[in-house]
């Protein structure tokens, strides 16, 4: 017997995007646990492991979160030793955000626990309809830009919570 599917207000697309979403989160969460890593912060790590060498500005901007917040952020992520700041090479006004060790050794657990995520799913859908549905995830982002906060948005929100619900 066919056990009945249960949807919740606003099931759909994204609500199956936000559950493949906490699957993976669920799956690389453990490799932060102990590490006094909220939510906020292991986002600015992971954009960093992306694109190091970003100012606080551009941090910001990619990590889709006000100034303030990141600046918040990084004081307890350089202070945990897990980035370090650097003057830029040619403006003195900027300060340049990089990876220090201790954070570059917990991005080589994640990058592998996300690599086997990655072969799981290949292996359940097949490379060709594995890379479709990238292309079509792909696609899925540009359909719905979100601005950024600003500073004037009130509250924290969606932006800034420290943990999704379930997480550690």
């Amino acid at each position: 017997m066919t056990e009945a599917k249960h949807t919740l207000p606003g099931d759909g697309l994204p609500q199956t995007l936000v559950d493949v979403v906490f699957l993976l989160e669920a799956r690389v969460s453990k490799h932060f646990r102990g590490t006094g890593l909220h939510w906020g912060l292991r986002r600015i790590l992971q954009q960093l492991w992306i694109r190091d060498g970003l100012s606080q500005k551009e941090l910001a901007s990619v990590a889709r979160l006000t100034e303030t917040s990141v600046s918040n952020m990084l004081k307890h992520l350089v202070d945990g030793g897990w980035v370090e700041r650097r003057p830029d090479d040619y403006d003195y006004r900027i300060a340049r955000i990089y990876v220090a060790e201790r954070g570059q050794a917990l991005k080589d657990a994640v990058e592998r626990e996300l690599a086997a995520a990655d072969a799981a799913l290949r292996a359940s859908l097949g490379d060709e309809e594995a890379d479709r549905l990238r292309a079509l995830l792909d696609r899925a982002i540009d359909a719905v830009p979100l601005e950024p906060p600003s500073e004037d948005d009130g509250p924290p929100g969606i932006w800034d919570r420290p943990t999704p619900p379930g997480e550690l």
